[in-house]
């Protein structure tokens, strides 16, 4: 079979493959039919269970070997070699990059296929038949939200295509996109069960409609969109939205949702990527789950630093840029008067995420200290043994800290869990205090949102009598140090209309000699200029894709 758009071949494709041999290779040795795998209870559930293979995490998003993050793209980090995946986006050149319609459009597709069966899924209880159903609103709504934010409208798909049906869709609007995702992740809610037994860990929830439905109202409230989202009312659905997961409670009458936060400071905000719900984490909502992982597996290794005692592939490197959005513990930004940074000593008096989130010169990790120095001839045997070499090392002069377990060190066995979080708690306080700063400006309520969050870190409350614009700045401020690494950043300066200010321009490096008696000199230069356009924040439709279905509108700009 052959078919015109390849977007739709995904969405074509399962009624006559996948019911077959992709389900086959789940259950092998059964020859069955669609019928077959729907009558038979067991059957449906492998089907059903198989429309969350389409989860992507973002550790190892772009590229083909050592594949990066997205961060690499953003201004958060660099991954200095071409084979990485991010070059090409750093120099403007999208398509075909994180091209994810087939994958999305794919996972929709199982889940209209399931829906459409329910009629004959021999369901043991209506409880086992509501939480199944609304994890497939969800997931439909997930994977098309994936799609919309990269591209803005698409084409809706909720009917179960067949050979021969048209194939030829137009975009749908952008409004119209958010509300049929908000219609699912509604449904959903009123499907999914609060709470999961640890024998259902990384299934969806309510708690997870919820959060998508508050992350989807706060994109379209977001000045990306104000040409086609104008009810005045936006920002004070996002909020509610937000306060909705927040204030969620369980069975038991408790908050389903808490910060992790043993009393540990940013130790905890270090832990909590690697703890799970079941052994205290209920700061997690949604995550990618998965078993534990060592130093081989590519999540950690091409994280983690290169070099001597750490031999990591040092993929991510955290640029100047990203590092200098640290506050000062006392609340300052490093540019304010009175900040007490000192561009001699510039690690010290940080915001205390900075020490779990980077690794820097004269850092201990692994009781390794990192050297990420040069000296003043560039002679590798007198350079820092984690920048030997310039164009082979870090590129920044740093590494990345977070997501790594400090206990999974290369040639072990260690093992630690290491899941992807699509959704926590922190980020539905920050969401709040954001739609709840635009909607009635900086009210105790958004200082108090701001408050749970930095105060789990041991960060000092924000500075009293902020104008809203000022407030703005700092929740926009606060997301990137609380969230980095988390495929915020990309898509945060995208919504907001900042992807020219902050992923364009000069990234900058942190050059750090150090001299025969010892001393340090840093300076701050200019490793690599980017290409950033305003009609950028929305992804081209790839041109293979304008090929095959003319209806498919390319995007302004490109």
């Amino acid at each position: 079979m052959k078919l015109k758009n390849w977007i739709f071949l995904a969405l074509v494709s399962l009624s006559v493959i996948s019911c077959k041999d992709d389900f086959l290779d789940r259950a092998p040795g059964l020859n069955l039919d669609e019928v077959k795998v729907f009558t038979i209870f067991e059957n449906a559930q492998r089907f059903h269970a198989d429309i969350y293979s389409h989860l992507q995490d973002g550790f190892n998003r772009l590229g083909n070997y050592q594949p990066v993050p997205m961060s690499s793209a953003a201004d958060e980090s660099d991954s200095y070699m071409g084979y990485h995946g991010t070059q090409t986006l750093n120099f403007g050149s999208y398509d075909e990059v994180d091209n994810q319609l087939f994958n999305y459009y794919s996972g929709i597709r199982k889940g209209n296929i399931f829906l459409s069966k329910l009629d004959v899924i021999p369901f043991p209880d209506q409880k086992t038949r509501d939480a199944m159903v609304g994890e497939v609103y969800f997931l439909r709504a997930f994977y098309f939200f994936e799609i919309v934010k990269r591209y803005g409208g698409m084409p809706i798909i909720e009917k179960v295509l067949i050979p021969g049906d048209n194939l030829m869709y137009p975009r749908n609007s952008f409004k119209e996109c958010a509300d049929y995702i908000i219609a699912d992740c509604d449904e959903a809610t009123s499907l999914l069960p609060v709470s999961r037994p640890d024998n259902e860990l990384g299934r969806a929830s309510k708690g997870a409609a919820m959060a998508l439905k508050a992350r989807m109202l706060l994109y379209a409230a977001s000045p990306l969109w104000n040409l086609e989202i104008t009810n005045p009312d936006k920002w004070q659905l996002a909020a509610d939205a937000a306060k909705a997961v927040i204030d969620l409670k369980n069975e038991s009458g408790g908050y389903e949702y808490e910060l992790y936060s043993k009393g540990n400071g940013a130790k905890d905000y270090e832990r909590l990527f690697f703890t799970r719900r079941n052994s205290g984490n209920k700061e997690i909502i949604f995550y990618k789950h998965q078993g534990t992982i060592d130093f081989s597996n590519q999540q950690i290794n091409v994280w983690a630093p290169k070099g001597d005692g750490f031999e990591g592939a040092g993929a991510v490197a955290p640029t100047q840029n990203f590092v200098d959005l640290f506050e000062m513990s006392n609340g300052k930004t490093i540019n304010e008067p009175g900040s007490g940074y000192d561009p001699l000593n510039p690690y010290l008096n940080r915001d205390p995420r900075f020490y779990k989130i980077i690794l820097y010169n004269g850092s201990v990790w692994q009781n390794v200290t990192v050297e990420t120095f040069v000296s003043p001839d560039l002679n590798p045997s007198t350079n820092g043994k984690h920048r030997k070499i310039l164009s082979e090392y870090t590129n920044t002069g740093y590494y990345v800290r977070k997501y790594l377990p400090e206990e999974v060190k290369t040639r072990t066995t260690v093992r630690a869990y290491h899941d992807w979080i699509y959704f926590r708690l922190a980020e539905m306080f920050l969401n709040y205090a954001e739609a709840l700063n635009e909607a009635s400006g900086p009210v105790a309520e958004v200082y108090s949102a701001l408050r749970m969050v930095r105060s789990r870190s041991g960060v000092i409350d924000m500075p009293s009598g902020l104008s809203k614009d000022q407030m703005r700045l700092r929740i926009m401020n606060e997301r990137a140090i609380e969230l980095s690494f988390e495929e915020h950043r990309w898509w945060d300066a995208r919504r907001w209309k900042k992807g020219a200010e902050w992923l364009g321009g000069d990234m900058y490096e942190m050059y750090i000699v150090k001299d025969a008696q010892g001393k340090l000199t840093y300076t701050r230069k200019p490793f690599e200029t980017r290409v950033y356009r305003d009609y950028m924040d929305l992804y081209p439709i790839p041109i293979s894709e304008m090929n095959k279905n003319p209806l498919l509108q390319q995007n302004p700009g490109w």
